[in-house]
């Protein structure tokens, strides 16, 4: 096992002074630690996931403490975050696969009094809604035994929305409070701890109403939407809407709705929209879900892989491609890697949630390693990920995903 490193102070300090002032100027960020006491010894933050700005704002909002954070092996791919991650002493682990060696190098943190940020999601949220966790989350947390401190970011998903590349310059908040003492752990079950957190980074235990956060300028807002908003609510086919500016539309039917910069959805007249992108993808969800049933046909498509690339930093390598199948029982992959002859198959079980990006690939977390899929038409790419998860709640022998906020799974 690699040793894990302590985040580099002066790094921490030079970002801190750096980015920390930009983030005030251009994101009026505000961060309240009203319900915040420095932890002295070991902790765990963890935060909802709804924006790559999120290991930054969650990290600056404990400093001066030090957080390791726990990342997606796929990071530590590339360069430079290759060598910037390790200096930053951030944990890889693949996304919903078991594996023992993350939760060693959590407890030599803690350990030596560090502090570990935990994305229980495993994943940045598609419609800006908190997705739900793995239950074995709650587990892992009781076993640790030292307070946990949740963190709550509210505006990180409409400055910098999953389906579009870059930033836009709004408002953003971060909440920083005790959850659980170490005293409160003990008394608690796996089931109660996992629903604190549920409540917590949902935002639903909250006493105040809910304030939308926008963004400053309201230019191209829906650029992208169309890469995960793929079904059209009113004729009901998919892969029909674009985007123009601030409006997504469909070309079949010519159904249409305009984001607001609060990311807020209007219909034009004799059109039918979901209030939010969140409304909408969860109706799409439903949609999906509604099409399932046990005698169905697996669904198909030629798909390329990648794998990572043998030489460090050197990403993700094409290593192959054949069909992949995905019907009740599981994903099946026939076809070629690395020249030969290759059959894969994962177990709908073993497969809780779909990582996907938009019009690239979708990934699947197995046997200690990960694989990205590329269909032909790479629009398709949502689809796929949705289905999968679609599959795994209508079809898992025992949902091992808390459900999230409203995501549709369970009432189609």
């Amino acid at each position: 096992m690699k040793k894990v490193r302590r985040p580099n102070g002066f790094l921490y300090f030079l970002v801190y002074i750096l980015i920390y002032p930009l983030l005030k100027l251009f994101f009026r960020l505000k961060v309240d630690r009203s319900n915040y006491k420095r932890p002295t010894g070991p902790f765990i933050v963890v935060s909802n996931h709804s924006s790559y700005l999120d290991f930054l704002l969650a990290m600056l909002a404990v400093y001066p403490r030090r957080l390791n954070a726990v990342a997606a092996q796929k990071f530590f791919l590339y360069r430079p975050l290759d060598k910037l991650l390790p200096m930053m002493g951030a944990i890889p682990k693949n996304l919903f696969d078991p594996d023992i060696r993350p939760i060693r190098r959590i407890k030599t943190v803690l350990k030596r009094d560090g502090g570990i940020l935990l994305f229980p999601e495993g994943r940045c949220s598609v419609d800006g809604a908190y997705t739900g966790m793995h239950k074995a989350t709650g587990k892992l947390i009781k076993n640790l035994g030292v307070p946990v401190i949740s963190c709550h970011i509210e505006g990180g998903f409409v400055c910098m929305p999953f389906w579009r590349k870059g930033v836009r310059f709004g408002r953003l908040k971060v909440n920083l409070a005790g959850l659980c003492s170490a005293e409160d752990l003990k008394a608690l079950s796996v089931d109660e701890i996992n629903a604190k957190i549920d409540a917590r980074l949902s935002g639903m235990d909250a006493d105040v109403p809910h304030k939308p956060f926008g963004t400053f300028r309201s230019k191209n807002l829906t650029e992208g939407l169309q890469n995960i908003l793929y079904w059209c609510p009113k004729c009901g086919q998919e892969f029909k809407n674009v985007s123009e500016g601030n409006k997504i539309r469909c070309t079949a039917c010519g159904n249409m709705a305009e984001m607001d910069r609060f990311a807020r959805l209007t219909a034009a007249q004799d059109s039918i929209a979901p209030e939010s992108v969140h409304v909408w993808y969860r109706e799409q969800v439903r949609h999906e879900m509604r099409k399932l049933n046990e005698d169905m046909k697996p669904i198909s498509a030629y798909v390329t892989v990648r794998q990572p690339a043998k030489k460090t930093g050197g990403g993700m390598d094409q290593c192959g491609g054949g069909r992949l199948s995905l019907g009740p029982d599981g994903w099946r992959f026939d076809g070629d890697l690395y020249g030969e002859r290759t059959t894969l198959f994962f177990p709908i079980d073993t497969v809780p949630a779909v990582p996907f990006d938009s019009e690239d690939n979708f990934q699947i977390y197995a046997h200690g390693s990960f694989f990205m899929f590329t269909p032909e038409d790479a629009r398709e790419c949502a689809r796929y990920a949705t289905l999968g998860e679609c599959m795994y709640w209508r079809f898992a022998s025992r949902a091992q995903m808390t459900p999230g906020y409203d995501g549709g799974f369970n009432d189609a």
